[in-house]
């Protein structure tokens, strides 16, 4: 069954379009669009936006460009469709330098519910620049000690039911499950999540193994590196022994027939353990084979938020080392456009630059499946039409 996006979603991608309705079309001419779902390139086409929607792509010498509409010649440049991030932390501060480095969309992982709100709200509206954002909210995490307290701080598997009936009716995105959740609060959490018709991601509980939150529905894997699975110590260089690629199979077919996705934020770890980045980069890579052999869904997150992690530069960062582990540019580019709006159920609308779909597009000065690289180099971006 195809999944369906979060209701704030599906409001957000109509409000979109309704808003774009009297904007002037516009024509990029005689460029090359990267198709991402099949990895190609194709060269001297035409793209026409109207209405906040791609209306037309096509070979160049075949397009009818619209009366009065605005014209930018593309020769020489590589248009994809708009980037997320899909594991950030946001300030206000990092929207506009999301925006200019080519990230249309951003998953925010854990913030001020209130705030993120209204960001999106003013965002939509024109009166912020920034991705539109789609959003958990406060995450829902274990205490860290005996006095820790507060209305997101889940001892019991009731208090996990309330969390999630009070999030679910703010109408969020998803649930963000966090750290030292018992396992009774975790199933609560997922069984009431389901009930609700409301995704859950986030981290892999200690009480849990990774299988097992798969099993229980969790749709998405964040930090690679901090899964409590002992063969996964590879990542700092003291997995036990017994711990070869067989282990890594087990592991990884069982979230395959989950259908759950991956977000390593592998960048990320050379902030949080610098010292050990050369061995948990090196065990990512051993990994990458298994990743692509069990399909398993990849998504390319940053971890914004952390000291360090610059907002726009961390994704194409990302970006680069996905391909430096093993997988080729088509695959780290799909991780940051086709596989999100897969992952929320909303390929009729977003990830592909193609007619029908919403006008999120990227202009780079370079072909970025014969160099990621060339993702940093953008010229131009557009979001849901607006420029």
């Amino acid at each position: 069954m195809k999944p369906k996006p979060s209701v704030f979603l599906a409001l957000a991608l109509a409000a979109c379009a309704q808003s774009r309705s009297s904007v002037p079309a516009f024509s990029i001419t005689h460029v090359s669009v990267v198709d991402v779902r099949a990895g190609a390139t194709l060269p001297d086409q035409t793209v026409i936006v109207r209405g906040g929607r791609i209306a037309w792509v096509g070979p160049a010498t075949q397009a009818t460009l619209p009366r009065g509409a605005e014209v930018m010649d593309g020769r020489g440049k590589y248009l994809i469709p708009g980037l997320w991030d899909m594991h950030v932390h946001l300030d206000s501060a990092a929207l506009l330098p999301l925006l200019r480095a080519g990230i249309t969309r951003a998953r925010d992982m854990g913030g001020d519910l209130e705030e993120l709100i209204r960001w999106r709200a003013r965002i939509a509206t024109g009166q912020m620049q920034g991705p539109r954002l789609v959003f958990a909210g406060p995450m829902l995490r274990g205490p860290r000690a005996a006095a820790d307290s507060g209305p997101w701080v889940i001892r019991t598997a009731e208090q996990g039911v309330r969390a999630v009936d009070s999030l679910a009716l703010r109408h969020v995105d998803f649930i963000k499950v966090h750290e030292n959740l018992s396992r009774d609060a975790y199933f609560a959490i997922a069984r009431e999540a389901r009930a609700r018709h409301v995704p859950f991601v986030g981290h892999v509980a200690a009480a849990l193994t990774p299988v097992e939150a798969a099993t229980a529905g969790q749709k998405s894997i964040e930090h690679l590196e901090f899964v409590p699975d002992p063969c996964l110590a590879i990542f700092s260089g003291t997995a036990p022994a017994g711990c070869g690629p067989e282990s890594f199979d087990t592991l990884l077919a069982g979230l395959g027939a989950n259908g759950t996705w991956l977000d390593p934020t592998i960048g990320s770890f050379r902030v949080f353990a610098r010292p050990q980045w050369p061995a948990i980069f090196a065990g990512f890579k051993g990994l990458v084979p298994a990743i692509r052999a069990h399909k398993l869904g990849l998504l390319a997150g940053t971890d914004l938020g952390t000291t360090g992690i610059e907002p726009g530069a961390s994704l194409h960062d990302e970006l680069a080392l996905l391909v430096n582990a093993g997988f080729t540019p088509a695959e780290a580019l799909r991780a940051a456009t086709l596989n999100p709006a897969r992952f929320f159920g909303a390929t009729d609308s977003l990830g592909t630059v193609e007619v029908g779909k919403l006008a999120d597009l990227v202009l780079l000065e370079g072909d970025p499946l014969t160099d990621i690289a060339n993702t940093r180099r953008v010229v131009f971006v557009m979001v849901a039409g607006s420029h």
